[in-house]
């Protein structure tokens, strides 16, 4: 992350772009949709006149299979205007979208809507269009990014700071993937003149009084949105109240809070207090309907997973066995839902004996097995867990669970971490998904602020997004 100022040779902020980002990110949703669409058709009835118009091309053969595809390129990011459209993880999450929704459009198509004699689609029809509809809409978003960054001006954040939450603001910005520049402003006179995070960092040489009162319409479009990372009692109530104005008629001013959730993803642990779980954005995860429909969806794939990969579980074994002996399988007690304690089953990676050691599993660790280095990095070693999922004591996607040794060490150093257990563990999770595996304290905390997350948003649509990164993960080998 830059930490310099882009300013104007007047002094204030660059103004050169002007358009607001929510008419830009409606109009670029809008725009992406009909092109989709558009795409879609012309695909169809181009595969359909070559082979003979032999397709019976009722209205659900034709639209169904591209409102599948929007949805899945919704769960991925593919209506984002933000997202990196270039970078090779949103093509292999595209690709992998398109894939996981194709038996579920089949089903849709050749189960559910087809009745009667005549045929709603060809199969080869449907399948060749839905797979260049998938090759030609990442072409598209690949081809609208790099004719865009050549003229794309990243307009600066507007950083309202303290003393307490500036700090971390400005920490996690730099591990941030962020490369737009901020200005960095004092929410009250303690943070003015002073280093934001210490020795070594920024300066903060601005008042945020000034710069609030006097942010015009015109000024405001030279900022990306701001960000309060202070407490706002360090506001006077009149700023507070021109903040609002700003939020709802200019542009958007995020909470600390509300930036890390839009933007990355996580809660900021330092804004997490004991009546945390309390708060309205939270689902009743106990008693909501979607929390028996993930049970009853966790046993019927859970079953029908263990029956398809009974063949493969049963090779992983004799390879443990063959190439590292006995036992094939390795148990540890790990806490679950509510702090429930049970027994996690796994493929033994590692050589007897190991948990005795070193706590956490390094990169290179030598005590990884030759075999055992390959089932983690493809995740095959997890297998055995589909049984703990069965029994009640996982999902298949939830926070990890944690050995009941590590669970004590982090209840005492890290405040809040019993939050975590709010829901069931899971065989992959959003924090496993989007952070590397944790190898220290200040991993942990990382990965906490991804679980929460995933407790606020509890629903079926992150869910979906976890699992289609999932196999973005498996794919790449990322495990350790």
């Amino acid at each position: 992350m830059s930490s310099a100022i882009s300013t104007s040779p007047s002094g204030r902020p660059d103004s050169s772009s002007r358009g607001r980002r929510p008419k830009r990110e409606f109009l670029f949703k809008v725009t992406a949709v009909l092109t989709d669409v558009f795409l879609g058709l012309v695909i169809y009835f181009a595969l359909d006149s070559l082979t003979g118009f032999y397709s019976h091309n009722s209205f659900s053969a034709v639209i169904l299979p591209i409102v599948m595809a929007i949805m899945g390129m919704i769960l991925v990011g593919g209506y984002r205007y933000s997202t990196d459209f270039a970078s090779l993880r949103y093509a292999s999450e595209h690709l992998i979208a398109f894939t996981v929704i194709y038996p579920l459009a089949a089903f849709l198509i050749y189960v559910v809507v087809s009745f009667g004699p005549n045929p709603t689609s060809g199969r080869g029809i449907f399948t060749g269009a839905y797979f260049l509809l998938a090759f030609f809409t990442l072409i598209v978003r690949r081809s609208y990014w790099f004719f865009l960054s050549k003229d794309r001006v990243e307009r600066p954040f507007l950083v309202i700071v303290d003393d307490k939450f500036g700090p971390v603001f400005y920490r996690d910005y730099l591990l941030s993937r962020e490369s737009r520049p901020v200005i960095y402003a004092a929410a009250n006179q303690t943070m003015l003149g002073k280093e934001i995070a210490g020795s070594g960092t920024p300066v903060v040489q601005r008042s945020a009084s000034p710069i609030i009162d006097s942010l015009s319409r015109a000024e405001a479009e030279a900022y990306e949105g701001v960000i309060l990372a202070a407490n706002p009692s360090s506001l006077e109530e009149e700023q507070l109240y021109r903040l609002g104005t700003i939020h709802f008629e200019e542009m958007p001013v995020y909470s600390l809070e509300t930036f890390y959730e839009k933007h990355w993803e996580r809660i900021p642990l330092q804004t997490v207090g004991p009546a945390w779980p309390l708060e309205t954005e939270f689902i009743l995860v106990d008693h909501s309907a979607f929390t028996s429909l993930k049970r009853m969806t966790d046993l019927v794939i859970a079953f029908l997973a263990l029956v398809i990969v009974s063949p493969l579980m049963l090779l992983v074994a004799l390879l443990v066995r063959v190439t590292d002996g006995l036992p094939v399988l390795y148990s540890q007690e790990r806490v679950g839902l509510h702090g429930k304690l049970f027994t996690l089953f796994k493929f033994r990676t590692m050589k007897v004996g190991s948990d005795k050691g070193e706590r956490y599993t390094r990169e290179g660790d030598s005590r990884v097995t030759r075999i055992g280095s390959f089932l983690r990095k493809t995740r095959l070693d997890e297998l055995p867990q589909l049984w703990n999922v069965l029994r009640g004591d996982m999902s298949m996607i939830g926070p990890r669970a944690e050995w009941i040794k590590l669970v004590k060490e982090y209840d005492q150093k890290i405040a809040h971490y019993h939050f975590r257990h709010l829901v069931r563990p899971g065989i992959t999770g959003w924090a496993q998904v989007n952070y590397p595996y944790g190898a220290n304290l200040e991993d942990t905390l990382q990965k906490l602020s991804y679980d929460l997350y995933y407790i606020r948003n509890f629903s079926p649509r992150l869910d979906a997004e976890v699992l289609l990164k999932t196999l973005h993960v498996m794919s790449f080998g990322k495990g350790r």
